[in-house]
């Protein structure tokens, strides 16, 4: 696409300079990921480096990932041509110093940080520190990238405890008891059994409340 600006004496007349549309793209991801808009970078197949319009509007799908390989769509008016990109990212992550024995509980010692490629790691890996304590699902050997499905929070509240359950709302404040039906951590929804055998659902607060939804 050619770069087009009308200048008269020295001053820029226009207020709309058409880019190039690798430039608009990277424009685009970068507010998009702002924390990573330092390290971000793209591929564009050189067949899709023009469009009809100079300042299109792009739209990627609800479900689409944060990187990587990624199909979008960019609108001329009523035209509208799908565009494919990788969208690569340099960034930190976490992998294991050490073996890590299913069913024991992860320690700061026991991972460490990486700089790499984002855009190349399993789904749901650890970008920030992992919240500490976690349990491991799964023996995980030394060097290998963290994600969060390896992982559950450790059970505040197991299945088949008698618990203390609270039903809140505006202007009432009622207090039971109540047998989980669940396993839960902090900020998980289980199912609960009162008394008269009525089943709800209540989720566990970072007060170690459970609270009737």
């Amino acid at each position: 696409m050619r770069l087009l600006c009308i200048t008269l004496g020295g001053l820029l007349a226009t207020t709309a300079c058409a880019q190039p549309l690798s430039t608009q793209l990277l424009h685009f991801f970068q507010q998009r990921e702002p924390n990573y808009a330092a390290t971000l970078s793209l591929d564009l197949p050189i067949a899709t480096r023009s469009l009809p319009c100079a300042q299109p509007q792009f739209q990627l799908p609800s479900n689409s990932r944060r990187w990587g390989p990624l199909t979008l769509t960019a609108r001329c008016g009523k035209q509208v041509t799908v565009l494919r990109v990788v969208v690569k990212v340099i960034g930190t992550y976490y992998q294991s110093r050490q073996r890590i024995d299913q069913g024991t509980s992860l320690s700061a010692q026991q991972i460490m940080p990486k700089i790499g490629r984002l855009d190349r790691l399993p789904r749901a890996s650890w970008l920030t520190p992992p919240p500490l304590p976690l349990i491991a699902l799964q023996t995980i050997p030394a060097g290998k990238i963290l994600t969060k499905n390896q992982f559950r929070q450790p059970w505040v509240i197991k299945q088949g405890e008698t618990v203390s359950i609270i039903f809140s709302g505006r202007g009432f404040y009622i207090t039971g008891r109540a047998v989980a039906l669940d396993n839960a951590g902090i900020n998980q929804t289980i199912r609960i059994r009162l008394a008269t055998g009525q089943r709800l659902t209540a989720r566990l607060n970072d007060q170690h409340e459970l609270i009737v939804q």
